[in-house]
């Protein structure tokens, strides 16, 4: 009896082993449809880097390129050939949020080299990615760019270039840079393949979280999400998980970490205090590594532009700050405005706009009238003056000065006061036709963290 109850389970084991055996048919079929597309996936993308082989081309003995001039001397010939240079016919506007030095027009490569023979393409068709700066925009990309564009494209063959690329350069507003999942979380994610190494990220003034009502900037790489200024981080406390100063270690074979920041002469202050933090940033890497701050290529910046459109804090947009004067205001003889009659505020963030040397600082709330007249107009512009925490004024004059009213003996311009602290200033992107009135100064430190 026990033998026959043993063969109902012998047959439903063998049974089950033959319905088994029937999936291998398609399993075979699947890894060779699998098999298949892998080697037509590396035939595209060879074909589509047209990858040539320096022993697959013509020697090109005949060409004086070949058979007269060095080696080192050719190579250095290809590298200035495919360095990228300004285009003087792609201009951007002054007035945009990326008009900056080195970005006052588009980029141009020229690649036209790489058509003129096979050995011509096998020696530099890498060159373009490894040599030059790529740039990636989040947000506010010059026209023709579409915000976190990936430089090359898509395409299989740009993926295999894009391993060559050695430097990039990313436009972050701060609110990207502080995202816990997307922002630049996920700009890593998308970026390790490349394996850049050099990085660097640039926040410009109209990048800080709320730039626009000249709110107090913070940044604070070891703190989730938005920073404060009065709960930094200190230098023995850790990075927090969801960071982004701990992004990096997810960036496979970085070397070089640059960070640059900007923003108004006036806020000078607050970037300094930031700055400063920074030298208890020990960034993480994934290889056991850590980026260290070169404390010694820290360099200081200033440049002279155009307003930005729709900056509630310069000249070029006061159209909501000006009001008519009042006709019982009086006006003295050396052109400027005496405080007797009532001048309306036009707004609180205006005194962020001002020099205390306009400043009636005789009420007892630390606040008063700032006035401003433009010569040979009927217009004025109010604002009070606060002192910042610790009870020093903020040195912060309007970026236009005192419009075209007389000033005080002991007024100086915002740039005066960059250079005389030793700021060396970049004019490419400064435009000598502007007044004073018509621009204003920005103040650019950047960081560099090396690793170790």
């Amino acid at each position: 009896m026990k033998e026959e109850s043993k063969l109902p389970s012998v047959r439903s084991f063998l049974r089950k082993v033959l319905n088994y055996l029937a999936y291998i048919p398609p399993l075979l079929l699947l890894f060779d449809l699998i098999y298949a597309f892998a080697i037509a996936f590396r035939k595209t993308q060879r074909s589509s880097m047209c990858l040539v082989r320096t022993q697959d081309a013509l020697p090109q003995h005949a060409s004086p390129l070949y058979n007269r001039i060095p080696p080192e001397i050719r190579n250095t010939i290809f590298q200035l050939a495919l360095t990228a240079y300004d285009d003087p016919s792609r201009k951007y506007r002054p007035a945009a949020h990326y008009y900056r030095p080195g970005f006052t027009c588009a980029h141009k490569i020229d690649t036209n080299l790489l058509l003129t023979c096979r050995r011509v393409y096998a020696e530099t068709a890498r060159l373009p990615a490894s040599l030059n700066e790529h740039t990636s925009w989040y947000f506010r990309p010059p026209p023709g760019i579409r915000k976190n564009e990936i430089p090359l494209g898509n395409s299989p063959g740009a993926l295999v270039r894009q391993r060559d690329l050695r430097t990039i350069h990313v436009f972050a507003q701060q609110y990207w840079l502080e995202g816990a999942h997307g922002g630049f979380a996920g700009f890593v994610r998308l970026w390790n393949f490349a394996r850049p190494t050099h990085l660097k990220i640039t926040i410009r003034h109209s990048d800080w979280w709320w730039w626009e009502a000249g709110e107090h900037i913070a940044l604070d790489a070891k703190r989730h999400g938005r920073p404060s200024a009065q709960h930094y981080s200190r230098p023995s406390d850790s990075f927090e998980p969801e960071s982004w100063g701990t992004r990096f270690r997810d960036i496979e074979g970085l070397d070089v970490l640059q960070l640059e920041l900007e923003t108004l002469e006036y806020k000078k202050t607050e970037l300094d205090a930031i700055v400063d933090r920074t030298k208890g940033w020990q960034f993480p890497l994934g290889d056991s590594r850590v980026l260290l701050l070169n404390e010694s290529k820290t360099k200081r910046m200033g440049w002279v532009g155009i307003p930005i459109d729709q900056d509630f804090g310069f000249r070029d947009d006061v159209d909501d700050f000006v009001t008519d004067i009042p006709e019982e205001t009086e006006m003295d003889d050396d052109g400027t405005v005496s405080n007797e009659g009532s001048i309306p505020l036009a707004h609180e963030s205006w005194a962020a706009h001002f020099d205390p040397a306009f400043v009636d600082n005789s009420s007892a709330d630390n606040s008063s009238v700032v006035e401003i007249l433009a010569e040979g107009s009927d217009v004025i512009i109010g604002a009070s003056w606060h002192s910042i925490e610790g009870g020093d004024p903020w040195e912060i004059p309007m970026n236009s000065g005192a419009a075209h009213g007389t000033t005080p003996k002991s007024f100086t311009t915002p740039r005066q006061r960059l250079e005389a602290a030793g700021v060396v200033f970049d004019d490419s992107a400064s435009d000598p036709s502007k007044s004073m009135n018509e621009t204003c100064t920005y103040y650019v430190v950047t960081l560099t963290w090396e690793a170790h």
